[in-house]
């Protein structure tokens, strides 16, 4: 019992890590139709981006990260101009691996450029003792993870529900066909999706550097369990990122605390399939209908 209230706690602050990665891959989804298996690259080199003008140009961290953030919009922008739509008709499928081929060359590139000292010691975001009560003591770090990833949700959670545009991302998720006919401008609407999505990978990214150390492969674990918590809570459904970060990094941390850190991998993708088995759409996704 003395592991479990401990290993909860940070458990939910590394689920809203998980979360907010998560949500950068519903956005996509939501706006595009298409998974984004390159989310965890673009987190890891945005947040080589910051360490750079960290270490390099002496930037402080705030100055460094929103220039960084202002770039990686730019960057998602020009990959979804220059990657995602030439040739969109080609299919979700052609789509979906070009995304993993921009996730394999931005790992190359990071290798080659920064692959040498890996890995690195990225700068403290935060400091100070946290919260402390008793047995029950919250780090900093989880504090802040909790915090940005409530803020993100509720943020995203208005945009997709009451502005013009973002219901406009979600008409062209439904049907971009039928979208285009009724005069929505699908390409603006792409990049900017793209452009949103890098800045949340950028966010993820630095936030987790600090205590995962940076390196190109850094975000390969963090992608599969967002991926595994955006299926538990429904690849449609923002909140159900958030949920499903939160169940995925809980019962890893109590499984890895009071069995084997190598079980909680077992547990975690058992639990996928049980999901996706009894409940293909999700905790809280809806459930899509096709014709056959």
């Amino acid at each position: 019992m003395d592991l479990l209230i401990p290993a909860a706690i940070s458990g939910v602050g590394l689920g809203c890590l998980y979360g907010l990665l998560g949500f950068a891959v519903v956005l996509l989804f939501k706006s595009t139709g298409v998974p984004n298996f390159a989310q965890g690259a673009l987190c890891t080199l945005g947040a080589f981006w910051v360490f750079a003008l960290i270490g390099q140009a002496g930037w402080p961290v705030a100055v460094a990260a929103l220039a960084a953030l202002a770039a990686a919009v730019l960057f998602g922008v020009v990959v979804f101009l220059g990657v995602m739509a030439p040739r969109g008709s080609a299919g979700p499928l052609n789509t979906t691996l070009r995304t993993l081929g921009l996730s394999l060359l931005l790992v190359a590139v990071m290798e080659f450029v920064w692959g040498e000292g890996a890995p690195y010691r990225f700068p403290p975001l935060i400091t100070g003792a946290g919260l402390s009560s008793g047995m029950l003591q919250v780090s900093p770090q989880t504090l802040l993870a909790t915090g940005m990833a409530v803020l993100v949700a509720a943020a995203l959670w208005a945009f997709f529900r009451f502005t013009a545009t973002g219901l406009s991302l979600r008409a062209v998720a439904e049907d971009a066909d039928t979208a285009r006919l009724l005069g929505v401008r699908t390409l603006r609407l792409g990049a900017l999706s793209w452009g949103l999505s890098a800045a949340l990978s950028l966010l993820v990214g630095v936030l987790i550097a600090p205590t995962a150390f940076l390196s190109p492969t850094m975000m390969d674990s963090y992608l599969l369990f967002a991926f595994t918590a955006v299926v538990l809570g429904g690849l449609t459904s923002l909140p159900g990122a958030l949920l499903g970060g939160v169940i995925v990094g809980v019962v890893s941390n109590i499984t890895a605390a009071v069995m084997d850190p190598e079980l909680a991998i077992v547990v975690v993708f058992g639990l996928l399939m049980i999901t996706l088995l009894v409940r293909p759409h999700g905790l809280l996704g809806q459930p899509q209908s096709a014709r056959l």
